[in-house]
């Protein structure tokens, strides 16, 4: 019926404006959207939801997380945890439902403006507040949290920047929505977003375009020498293992892996770690901590091997499948830049997954699981529009 349809986009533009300024607007959303989902294929008598290539990988991790609760030394907060696995949802959303390149085009729109419009508050923040006031830049979130969304952000925003076909008032708007992104990210003063901006930005500029490398190699350069102060400190840090945060998150990789080695196969469970890190750590931490900064210990601790295998052979086919995409559509300026930009967004999360827990931050994930669903998309699309349609 046309109304469950018109309410399915409503509710997708809603989820896409508010993944950046609202978890509560966007799980609301996202909810509403499973309902009329569900609705709609009720009327229609019919199953509307198109395959991916990740189905049985996906099933394999949904059973990885069943085993590990099963097993699990606290069983019900990991079957609580375990509602992560509906994110999943997104991508089957997102490719059954853009299924027209204007519908990709006013997704990635949505989500890209709103990001901007975030990223604009926060540098207006920063300009009228008192510089003592403001250390670390957090906007709608805590500064972590908006550092990995901006870095998602302009990590989408710059294949269409680099993109030779872009259309000239396109790529000026890029330009424009990446000044407020980089500004805001710097801002969170959070050395693994930077490490994976970079990681992301190098990755897509060697792939699309190698002469970005002389720019984006001049703005580090300008990052590093004219920081102030306590930004220059925080990026001395990233290569001085005595530093008391780099020390403290090595202390802490040491206790997770011997949570490991106590629960190889399937984990703990997906659970909030702080009780088994009190038990297990060398030396007593007073911040006690619940998660191991480290997505692939944080996996193997909590899922086991089992989980592990099950979450990285997933990894590694949207790997591969984002990379076939992008070779599919690289010669169209939209579809390639979205593609582009899933794969450089694959980068930085798991070069921020290195040294933070990402997968477990419920924003950051949607993200991912939202430019995994709009790679799939992008290479599925009608290809019937006309170049001055998709410029348009």
């Amino acid at each position: 019926m046309p109304a469950f349809r018109y309410a399915i986009t409503g509710l997708l533009l809603l989820f896409a404006a508010s993944c950046f300024f609202s978890i509560a607007v966007n799980s609301l959303a996202l909810g509403l959207l499973a309902l009329a989902w569900i609705a709609h294929m009720v009327t229609e008598r019919r199953w509307i939801m198109r395959s991916t290539p990740y189905d049985l990988f996906f099933l394999a991790y949904i059973a990885a997380e069943i085993l590990a609760t099963l097993f699990s030394v606290n069983r019900p907060q990991s079957f609580l945890f375990a509602k992560r696995l509906l994110l999943i949802g997104i991508v089957y959303a997102l490719v059954t439902h853009l299924s027209q390149t204007r519908d990709v085009r006013r997704f990635v729109l949505v989500l890209l403006v709103s990001a901007t419009a975030v990223a604009a508050i926060g540098v207006a923040k920063l300009l009228l507040a008192d510089p003592a006031d403001v250390v670390r830049l957090g906007i709608f979130q805590f500064y972590m949290t908006t550092s990995e969304l901006m870095m998602i952000a302009l990590l989408m925003v710059l294949p269409f920047v680099i993109s030779p076909g872009t259309p000239r008032g396109v790529r000026i708007a890029g330009l424009l929505a990446l000044v407020p992104l980089g500004v805001a990210l710097y801002a969170t003063v959070t050395r693994g977003a930077y490490l994976a901006a970079a990681a992301g930005a190098l990755f897509i500029a060697v792939v699309r375009n190698k002469k970005m490398l002389i720019p984006l190699t001049a703005v580090v350069i300008l990052v590093v020498f004219f920081a102030p102060p306590y930004v220059e400190q925080r990026l001395q840090s990233i290569v001085d293992p005595g530093h008391p945060e780099n020390a403290s998150r090595l202390a802490l990789w040491e206790t997770g892996w011997t949570i490991f080695t106590h629960y190889p196969v399937f984990g703990v469970g997906d659970i909030d770690l702080r009780e088994l890190y009190d038990r297990y750590a060398a030396v007593e931490n007073p911040e006690h901590h619940g998660h191991l900064h480290n997505v692939p210990l944080q996996i193997l601790v909590t899922l086991g091997i089992v989980g592990f295998a099950a979450l990285y052979a997933l990894f590694a086919r949207i790997a591969v499948e984002e990379w076939r995409t992008y070779h599919r559509v690289k010669h169209d300026w939209f579809r390639g830049s979205v593609a582009l930009g899933a794969l450089g967004v694959f980068v930085g999360f798991h070069v921020m997954g290195l040294t933070e827990w990402s997968f477990g931050d419920q924003e950051i994930v949607i993200l991912f699981w939202i430019t995994v669903g709009l790679s799939l998309a992008a290479g599925r699309v009608s290809q019937s529009e006309s170049p001055r349609d998709l410029a348009g």
